[in-house]
């Protein structure tokens, strides 16, 4: 079900409303300095007000929507659209999208589920930070941005751990189940990256434009934010390059445990070739000397003992036993 909250402040006045319309945001806006309009799980008459009341493009609406897309930023006369993309993990991670619609004297943010990460800038806002109180809309999205970026850092610290934790697993039991854990790993750091790469180019196009949305002490935060997507991004194709590496450590432990198991089934086959031949040669049922008397086994005993003796201390000399 939709979900309408609004804060407006002003440099010394906060007002937060909560499950309000789009009619009543839009008078907000009207009254106080900046206006923050967080819509949740957006529907269409919701879309249809906000074209109306706020003027966006309906194109952008709609792209506002769509959880699929790549982070990107557009220009609609005097409203920039711009999509960024979060970290979500619960059973499984996955990347979800957030929209924002950035005007002098407002921002409007639209996602499909609840963003914990919000309510870091609400609370900044509740207590008048100063610097986020005498800016205008312009530092309010920055802030958006910047907490959005930081929140990779747990998820990405979490990975790190659970590498550690594997990098033990495959030393100790490399024929476990670590290598389908770590190809499950791997897959899940591509998803992210390609998910989040598009979002480098999008803060640097902000940083680097001169679009009248953005004063240009904001632009100087936003390069900030971009060099800190840039080392997540960087994490990212670290972690990749360990789960690579632990990969092959895994299969190269595994191929000299194999090789051990081979080489002792191949010492085992070789001392056991003389007793294999004799024991062959006198089942036969044909005479020969010492046939149905102790001399004959005393000889095929003697055949069968000296030359696996011999075979044993040749291997071990060789350092093969």
């Amino acid at each position: 079900m939709v979900r309408i909250d609004v804060i407006a402040y002003t440099p010394t006045e906060v007002l937060e409303e909560h499950d309000i319309t789009i009619g009543r945001a839009r008078e907000l806006v009207e009254k106080y300095t900046v206006t923050w309009v967080n819509i949740v799980d957006a529907s269409g008459r919701t879309l249809e007000e906000l074209e109306t009341l706020f003027g966006f493009h309906p194109l952008a609406l709609e792209d506002s929507i769509n959880q699929d897309l790549a982070p990107k930023v557009e220009t609609y006369e005097d409203t920039l659209f711009i999509v960024t993309r979060t970290i979500v993990w619960a059973e499984e991670i996955e990347t979800d999208q957030l929209s924002l619609f950035v005007s002098k004297r407002f921002v409007v943010t639209i996602h499909d589920k609840v963003f914990p990460q919000l309510e870091d800038v609400r609370i900044r806002i509740r207590k008048k930070m100063p610097k986020l109180m005498k800016s205008g809309a312009d530092h309010l999205c920055y802030t958006i941005l910047d907490v959005i970026v930081d929140s990779y850092s747990p998820h990405l610290d979490r990975f790190q751990d659970l590498l550690d934790r594997l990098e033990d697993d495959v030393v100790k039991n490399p024929t476990g189940s670590g290598i389908a854990k770590l190809h499950d790993i791997r897959v899940d750091l591509t998803l992210i990256r390609n998910a989040l790469r598009p979002q480098r180019d999008a803060l640097g196009n902000l940083a680097r434009l001169d679009l009248p949305v953005f004063k240009k002490e904001t632009r100087n935060y936003l390069r900030d934010v971009q060099d800190h997507m840039i080392r997540a991004l960087d994490t990212l194709d670290t972690l990749r390059e360990i789960v690579t590496s632990l990969m092959e450590v895994q299969a190269t432990l595994a191929d000299r445990e194999l090789n051990q198991v081979i080489k002792v089934l191949t010492v085992l086959f070789t001392v056991t070739i003389p007793l294999t031949i004799v024991t062959s040669a006198f089942g036969m049922n044909v005479e020969f000397f010492g046939f149905n008397k102790p001399e004959g086994l005393w000889l095929a005993l003697a055949l069968m003992i000296i030359p696996t003796l011999t075979l044993v201390v040749w291997l071990w000399r060789k350092k093969w036993l």
